[in-house]
């Protein structure tokens, strides 16, 4: 290949990539400005090639119905694309709305898979869900002994209020004496 030819290439490469950058700053600008429709347009065309981001902002934007009708099957679909790139608060998102049943059927396996890949990457909140649905059984088979490791891990992580709520896991099931 030519050397014209690569540098073509290349300088087609970063236009295309300055052009999602900015795209999805300008969903960033709608949106801080209450523009949430905007926000959604142009989000919507970045998260169609695969920005991780932008398919979170929209799967949040669906399940709280801003910018757009309140649709829980939708916020699946782009939490979901986001989650399998290993963003963290889609994971946990839609870990949420398995566990709740919204916008597919109610399912602890899909829920305890997806808290477990949000936990594993030091999420308190899913830690937290973790170590309580181990507790009960939920999603996986009852297991004190990992429900004891999730809960410990969720207090010694820096979120105050999932640390005060695992205290009162640790405390009720005394899994100190484990």
């Amino acid at each position: 290949m030519s050397k014209n030819k690569i540098l073509v290439a290349f300088l087609l490469s970063i236009s295309l990539f300055t052009s999602a950058f900015a795209d999805y700053i300008d969903g960033q600008r709608a949106y801080a400005s209450g523009d949430y429709e905007n926000a959604v347009l142009e989000w919507t065309l970045v998260a169609g090639d695969g920005n991780a981001r932008a398919q979170y902002n929209l799967g949040w934007m669906h399940a709280n119905g801003k910018g757009t009708a309140q649709d829980f099957k939708m916020a699946i679909e782009w939490y979901k694309k986001s989650a399998e790139q290993d963003n963290v608060n889609a994971q946990y998102n839609l870990a949420n709305l398995y566990l709740r049943g919204q916008g597919a059927a109610q399912n602890d396996k899909l829920a305890f898979s997806w808290f477990m890949k949000a936990a594993e990457q030091g999420d308190a909140p899913s830690q937290y869900n973790l170590g309580r649905m181990y507790l009960l059984g939920k999603g996986d088979a009852k297991n004190t002994l990992e429900a004891r490791f999730w809960i410990k891990q969720a207090l010694e992580n820096s979120d105050e209020y999932i640390g005060a709520l695992a205290q009162q896991v640790w405390d009720e099931y005394k899994l100190g004496t484990y």
